[in-house]
């Protein structure tokens, strides 16, 4: 087959630092066309990034480029609209997480993929970490026993969306939960699906971000396999995601910014057990660390959207299973809806629990 066209829809962060340079990398498809409401905008990103044609129109780069694949790299409002639209001109459409703002438009994004004979890919990036990737394995093999829980711990930057009074997401369902939240909830569902019962809870903890209805959100998702206990956090300058996933035999932890992977072993609480615990922890991340510092000296490494795109690449060009389906999306908008619902019937306070 040849090599595809595609188009990215959008010129935000996501797009420009994450989608564009992962198609530069890409085997099978060509990034021919951006298109952004800001047409100024858009053919500055042409201009930086090669791409051949800049638009300030969707409709307009849908008619005068032929495509096989749009990426959708815009506001969540917006991505059924440009899904759809998409589709009905012949694409097939990557969607950056969250799918849609609700289940509704999630439906009907699906009904015209069905009716148009497209395939839909969600953009669930972090299901593509190399240790969590492995972690899956592991715990499908039964390396751990039975799973039986996991916690996850997310911290984005006040600088990142909090402090900036315009940012869409705080229009979102739930606040700020809305952009980020989607990432936790679609790792929860790797490991329990279907999440039965969503308790949330969020907490305003910045005074000087009126704007932001919650900085502090705690999540707890459950389901017959397990539960999963999750801190998502607005409130430090630091970066940081981290996983842990246990079951009747083991526990894995995982640090998705350093790409480390520790399976822990510490069986009793001798101080010989927790020293050697401690050392093969610390050694283990080490060696991830080392083993991913060569990766990208030997230019070997891909990111998470590289892996994600080329599988959706390949799925196209030789009917290989979609990475990330539609009806995956779709399930992490339901939870999410859930979670939305239980926020925004709490009024926001001012220095705890609202």
């Amino acid at each position: 087959m040849s090599r595809l066209r595609a188009g990215i829809v959008g010129t935000g962060f996501i797009a420009t630092k994450k989608h564009i340079p992962a198609f530069a990398s890409l085997e099978g498809a060509d990034l021919v066309a951006v298109a952004d409401v800001d047409e100024k905008a858009a053919q500055k990103v042409a201009a930086e990034h090669g791409i051949p044609s800049a638009y300030g129109s969707v409709t307009e780069m849908l008619e005068r480029e032929r495509l096989d694949l749009v990426d959708v790299c815009t506001p969540p409002r917006t991505h059924a609209e440009v899904a759809i639209e998409a589709m009905k001109n012949g694409s097939h459409a990557m969607i950056e997480k969250p799918m849609a703002t609700s289940v509704e438009d999630c439906d009907e994004i699906l009904r015209v993929a069905d009716a148009q004979d497209a395939m839909v890919c969600v953009a669930h990036s972090d299901l593509f970490y190399p240790p969590f990737m492995r972690a899956r394995k592991l715990a499908a093999a039964g390396a751990i026993g039975e799973f039986k829980g996991m916690r996850i711990f997310l911290s984005t930057p006040t600088s990142y969306m909090t402090s900036k009074e315009d940012h869409w997401a705080h229009k979102l369902p739930g606040g700020v939960i809305g952009e980020s939240g989607p990432h936790v909830v679609y790792m929860t569902l790797a490991f329990i699906n279907p999440v039965d019962e969503v308790q949330a809870r969020g907490y305003k903890l910045l005074p000087d971000y009126p704007w932001s209805r919650f900085d502090d959100y705690r999540l707890e998702l459950a389901g017959e396999q397990g539960v999963s206990s999750i801190t998502s956090v607005y409130t430090s300058d630091e970066w940081a995601g981290e996983v842990e996933i246990w079951g009747t035999r083991g526990l894995l932890k995982l640090d998705l910014e350093l790409m480390s992977m520790v399976r822990q072993d510490r069986k009793d609480l001798g101080r010989f057990s927790v020293a050697r615990s401690g050392l093969k922890g610390a050694a283990g991340t080490v060696a991830d660390m080392a083993k991913t510092a060569l990766a990208v000296l030997a230019k070997r490494y891909r990111n998470t959207h590289e892996i994600l795109l080329q599988g959706f690449v390949d799925a196209i060009r030789e009917d290989k299973p979609i990475p990330v389906s539609g009806e995956e999306g779709r399930e992490a908008v339901r939870v999410m809806d859930l979670i939305a619902a239980q926020l925004d019937s709490e009024a926001p306070g001012s220095g705890g629990r609202s």
